[in-house]
């Protein structure tokens, strides 16, 4: 009996979140739809972020010294998804009908490689900084830096 109580438990938590992570995804792409961001500010909210990241980690003035390329290179991949999801939406906006499978992988590809590099651009950029971390401090930035790694933006 208490297996089954457990079970049902279990499935209820994974069936209530899957719903909130649907519902949150159906609420971000209607908004959107509604009031679509900038470039720029994509740009600044990612700039925010970065801000925000700073002032968590509590930096000592040694450890300052290895944050400006780090803080360079989220701004630059800031600029360049930007860029992309402005594109993007464009191009979706163009299109009346879905695109063939062969063009959604290509596109898919070329998506997949500009986020590689990005995250190679972020990886050699965060390693000085995370080399002068303490360990309270590696977990702060690891927990950032797998949501950028993934894409997820300060609004996701």
């Amino acid at each position: 009996m208490k297996s089954i109580s457990l079970a049902v438990a279990a499935a209820a938590i994974v069936a209530g979140g899957a719903f909130v992570d649907a519902a949150s995804a159906r609420d971000r792409e209607v908004r959107a739809e509604r009031n679509p961001l900038t470039a720029s500010q994509i740009v600044a909210r990612e700039d925010a972020r970065t801000a925000r990241i700073k002032a968590d980690l509590r930096l000592t003035p040694e450890q300052e010294r290895n944050w400006p390329g780090f803080e360079t290179a989220l701004h630059d991949i800031g600029m360049t998804r930007a860029d992309r999801q402005v594109a993007f939406r464009a191009d979706r906006e163009q299109r009346k009908e879905p695109g063939d499978i062969i063009q959604h992988l290509n596109e898919r590809a070329r998506f997949l490689a500009d986020r590689s590099a990005d995250i190679k651009k972020l990886a050699d950029a965060a390693q000085p900084l995370h080399a002068s971390l303490d360990d309270r401090q590696k977990r702060r930035l690891a927990n950032e830096l797998m949501g950028l790694s993934r894409g997820r933006s300060s609004e996701d």
